[in-house]
């Protein structure tokens, strides 16, 4: 087992970042793993995921602003002897009534999320595969000029791991962070591929691809309902749940899919398909 040492003097900073990533936990596709075995413990490797979240076709994370000095993560244990597990906590605070974060509010209040917050240079994950995060939302509106006010999310989530640190890749609308790296990538910086051709079919146009093992995000031109089906490891097309709609006739969103899948995507009419991707293959 390591040595639990303590630098003095040296920077130690408390609190979180004043930007927070949660997503539902049902867009999440697969889960990075996460050694609970002793022999990892002995090597430090114990409370950490190894790998990143796949995603659903179409869904990404989304951020959530937190007013620094009021939010927190925390953790403590609960059980009978022999069955304890780490209950993690986490405190978010945002300043103001506004609609969207009441309407968050409403559906998070019986939702199922998964959170990634920042402290002291490093994310750590609040949400697990196998138990249900439990979201309470507090609102206020002040009592007095320059009084504290707002939406206080209390998330708690029972794990095997307090508070596990993440360095993977985190999907957002219009890039992606690398936790490991601290750095962020804008779609708009990759390399596009254009699809012109793409195939008629009875019920629309659609086009194919197979994908390589980087997220991107697409950029669709057309008209009427879109539909997203994956093919995974050669099984038939199955439809996916996704957040991409037509707006004005433009529809814009970011994926991950993983190498070997194949993906089709229909609408009504598509005129234009840009994808922001590596290692893109037509079919």
């Amino acid at each position: 087992m390591n040595d639990i040492s303590f630098k003095l003097g040296s920077v130690n900073p408390s609190g979180i970042s004043d930007v927070v990533f949660y997503i539902p936990k049902h867009y999440i596709r697969r889960w990075p793993t996460i050694e609970d075995a002793f022999e990892a413990l002995m090597e430090g490797r114990y409370a950490e995921y190894d790998g990143d979240f796949e995603l659903q076709p179409g869904c990404w994370w989304n951020r959530f602003y937190s007013t620094q000095g009021k939010g927190k993560i925390d953790w403590d244990y609960q059980g009978e002897t022999d069955c304890k597990v780490v209950v993690n906590h986490a405190t978010l605070s945002y300043p103001k009534l506004a609609n969207e974060v009441r309407a968050f509010a409403k559906f998070a209040s019986n939702g199922d999320f998964v959170f990634c917050i920042k402290h002291d240079g490093k994310y750590y994950i609040i949400g697990n595969r196998d138990y249900r995060a439990t979201i309470t939302p507090n609102g206020d509106s002040g009592d007095s000029p320059g009084s504290a006010k707002g939406v206080t999310m209390d998330i708690q989530c029972p794990d095997t791991t307090p508070v596990p640190t993440y360095k993977g890749k985190i999907v957002l609308s219009d890039g992606i962070l690398d936790c490991e790296t601290d750095t962020f990538q804008n779609f708009e910086d990759m390399n596009t591929n254009k699809i012109s051709d793409y195939s008629k079919q009875i019920e629309g146009n659609s086009v194919r691809f197979e994908a390589g093992g980087n997220s991107g995000r697409i950029h669709i031109e057309g008209t009427g309902p879109i539909v997203m089906e994956v093919s995974v490891d050669g099984v038939t097309y199955k439809e996916v749940d996704h957040d991409i709609e037509f707006e004005n006739g433009v529809a814009i969103a970011p994926f991950q899919f993983y190498i070997g899948d194949k993906v089709r995507l229909s609408a009504t009419t598509l005129t234009k398909v840009t994808i922001n991707y590596n290692d893109l293959k037509t079919n």
